[in-house]
């Protein structure tokens, strides 16, 4: 086997496993492993997702035996050159692994003495450029919700609070440790594995993308201009311009780069890729754990927290959803932000004022609408598609055209697209 060969095959091997639980529990003794898919097809697409079920004997105080096992996921890059080369999966790889080794811990150190405002993230055991293995937040209860149904209310608020105190540790680091958030943050130290980055709008993969964004704006143009209502019709011609002006093929990806890159008050460390896979939520709620994990952290940027705002409520709901209950959550949103902001630091400037923290994040919203809106274009047909329509990283070989598009969209993500596009012409956001 060759050296390609072999990275391309990386497995979490039964003697890792053995040394990972011993390190932690020695007296256990590891009998067994089984390996299955760790995901469905259409559920994921930079990288592989294996779980581990691992089975064993543990010694009690007195000697005596008891069974023991634990589940554990673990990722891997895709098996085919030609995916890893089309979704970028090595630099996206390398990002999380900066989240999960340096960017993680800062924002835990935060939380001492009580002041906890947000632990939806998985314990990890390994992290590094190749392999990255967590627990399986499925054996303590967490569950995915269905993409295809998208976010309903009840959800969208546990998902909000957990952002909220995410956000809110970003925050309270840059006020209490700037040089640290400077560190993390700065493009420069990513090569050496100390900050994250943008992986995905940077303007030097304006021409790598150019033909899947060139089909995606070209499918959603076609979605809007078949799916608006006849009672819109008067207004065809406007709101068909100003999405073909916000679609121009020239000012699209620079566009999109603008509003990632922009900094202010309300910078952080962002999830990036806040869609309905990457929220695990908790069967049974239970007061003293988190009711939501956030799972996948390859497109973590820093930028506006109104980025993965933006990204939920576009990509995640509908429009009568947004019509009726956006504003609520906004505000439920912006209640425990400042909640957890005062738990972290009451001293700080940002907590004395919720109405001052009120306008820059509507602000933001407002500026940020068009970031969601372009990253509906490909994420509402992903999220719609049924299962066979998606792309599958566990096959070894696809053509490249067929990785290079979103998957094809239907009566569901036509209406979805047309909706939102009508939403944010009527907003003046576009």
């Amino acid at each position: 086997m060759s050296m390609e060969d072999q990275e391309r095959s990386v497995r979490l091997g039964l003697d890792t496993i053995r040394k990972l639980i011993a390190a932690e529990e020695p007296d256990v003794e590891i009998l067994s492993m089984d390996e299955a898919l760790g995901s469905g097809r259409g559920d994921n697409y930079t990288s592989m997702l294996y779980r581990l079920s691992v089975k064993g004997r543990k010694r009690g105080p007195a000697g005596e035996e008891q069974p023991w096992e634990r589940s554990i996921i673990y990722k891997v890059l895709p098996e085919s050159q030609e995916r890893r080369d089309a979704f970028k999966s090595e630099l996206l790889f390398r990002n999380e692994v900066v989240f999960y080794t340096k960017v993680w811990p800062a924002l835990m150190e935060l939380q001492t003495e009580g002041k906890v405002v947000f632990n939806g993230v998985a314990k990890i055991y390994i992290a590094r450029d190749d392999l990255i293995a967590m627990e399986d937040l499925r054996a303590k209860g967490f569950k995915m919700a269905d993409r295809r149904k998208g976010l309903q209310v009840d959800k969208l608020k546990h998902v909000l609070k957990a952002l909220a105190g995410f956000h809110a540790l970003s925050l309270t680091l840059k006020d209490l440790r700037p040089e640290v958030f400077a560190r993390l943050s700065n493009p420069e130290n990513a090569k050496a594995g100390e900050a994250v980055q943008e992986t995905l709008f940077r303007m030097e993969n304006v021409e790598w993308y150019r033909q899947y964004y060139r089909t995606a704006t070209s499918n959603a143009f076609k979605m809007v201009s078949e799916g608006l209502p006849e009672s819109l019709e008067p207004r065809r011609d406007e709101i068909l311009g100003k999405f073909r002006d916000f679609l121009k093929e020239d000012t699209f990806f620079s566009t999109m780069c603008k509003l990632t890159a922009a900094q202010g008050p309300l910078t952080v460390v962002c999830h990036g890729d806040c869609w309905t896979n990457n929220f695990l939520f908790k069967e049974k709620n239970d007061p003293d754990s988190e009711a939501v994990c956030l799972v996948d952290f390859q497109l973590v940027r820093v930028g506006s927290l109104a980025l993965d705002l933006a990204y939920i409520f576009y990509c995640c709901t509908s429009g009568e959803l947004r019509k009726v209950y956006m504003t609520q959550l906004l505000q439920h949103y912006h209640r425990h932000l400042m909640s957890a902001l005062y738990t972290l630091n009451p001293a700080a400037e940002s907590t004395k004022d919720p109405a001052t923290m009120w306008n820059l994040l509507t602000e933001e919203m407002h500026r940020c609408s068009l970031f969601g809106l372009g990253s509906a274009l490909d994420m509402l047909p992903i999220s719609t598609c049924t299962s066979d329509q998606a792309p599958d990283v566990y096959e070894g070989k696809e053509a490249s055209e067929r990785m290079l598009a979103p998957p094809p969209a239907g009566a569901e993500c036509t209406r979805l697209m047309t909706d939102l596009v009508v939403e944010l012409v009527n907003n003046r956001a576009i």
